[in-house]
């Protein structure tokens, strides 16, 4: 897109941008055996995570909020759509700002997200940088990914098998560092520390035109 356009949508509120990280229970970069097995019984958890930075939605700024989604599916989350349910947390100081977040997200990913179970007003710590993510959300959930270094962090063979959940005008392989969630939300837990190329971090773009 032409930076001409691009400035005129930003100055019209037509642009929402911000910074991104998503991790999920399966290789997104991985040899053909991982995503073998993992297509069957892995990828039903997933942690996905928005810094607001500029834009509005119904008219009410975003900029400054935070927003956390957490999945669990019947079948894997990266391979089309099958049941899943979903936990929102929003970061935002001002309740309507919460309601633009949320609707923003239901509009956008409504079926992706599947059944909302709750939409909870937290504290969300964020942290997106060249060489990793973080997301912290006290009580509920813990995400780092690193940038991949490949071929290191993966087995011979290995290829891109998925895209990021949400489209990124910049994006970076991670390698997960750490998953958690320990609310009872799906009557599961989970906390991860074996490292895989299973996520990805960086920048989004939505052109709400």
């Amino acid at each position: 897109m032409g930076g001409t356009l691009l400035l005129a949508l930003l100055l019209q509120g037509g642009v929402i941008q911000g910074l991104y990280v998503e991790d999920r229970s399966n290789h997104v970069h991985g040899c053909y055996c991982e995503w073998s097995g993992e297509s069957q019984t892995g990828g039903r958890e997933a942690i996905l995570a928005w810094h607001f930075q500029e834009g509005e939605y119904g008219g009410v700024p975003l900029a400054g909020a935070r927003a956390a989604v957490v999945l669990r599916g019947e079948a894997t989350l990266s391979m089309g759509y099958s049941t899943r349910e979903s936990v929102l947390f929003i970061d935002a100081p001002a309740p309507a700002q919460r309601r633009a977040v949320e609707a923003f997200l239901r509009d956008r990913y409504g079926m992706f997200l599947g059944r909302v179970l709750r939409t909870v007003h937290a504290d969300i710590q964020m942290e997106v940088r060249p060489e990793g993510a973080r997301v912290y959300v006290p009580g509920a959930l813990a995400l780092e990914v690193r940038k991949a270094v490949l071929p290191d962090d993966a087995l011979p063979g290995a290829t891109k098998w998925y895209d990021p959940f949400v489209p990124l005008a910049e994006a970076e392989l991670g390698t997960r560092v750490l998953s958690r969630y320990t609310a009872r939300d799906f009557n599961y837990v989970w906390n991860e520390k074996h490292p895989m190329t299973s996520g990805y971090y960086g920048r989004f773009v939505f052109y709400a035109r």
